[in-house]
């Protein structure tokens, strides 16, 4: 049980970590990624293959929006509600 709470726990920092970032402007998932690794001084690293997952889970949850700008990247930005 303590190791399903633990990840819970990094998902849900993780997305509001990708939240954040999205707040003040809309960024292409790669955009987003490489901020968290700068910002972090290298120590978070997200891969694409988990950070797009996220970025969807927040889009069909209705956070966040996304939308194709330069084909085929995919922008994203939060929803006001």
């Amino acid at each position: 049980m303590g190791a399903t709470l633990d990840q819970e726990w990094k998902k849900g920092s993780a997305e509001l970590l990708i939240l954040s970032l999205l707040e003040d402007q809309p960024r292409h998932g790669y955009d987003i990624g490489k901020l968290i690794e700068g910002r972090s001084g290298g120590k978070l690293r997200f891969h694409i293959a988990s950070l797009y997952p996220l970025l969807y889970r927040l889009e069909n949850r209705g956070l966040i929006q996304g939308r194709w700008v330069e084909s085929p990247i995919k922008e994203g930005g939060v929803t006001t509600v």
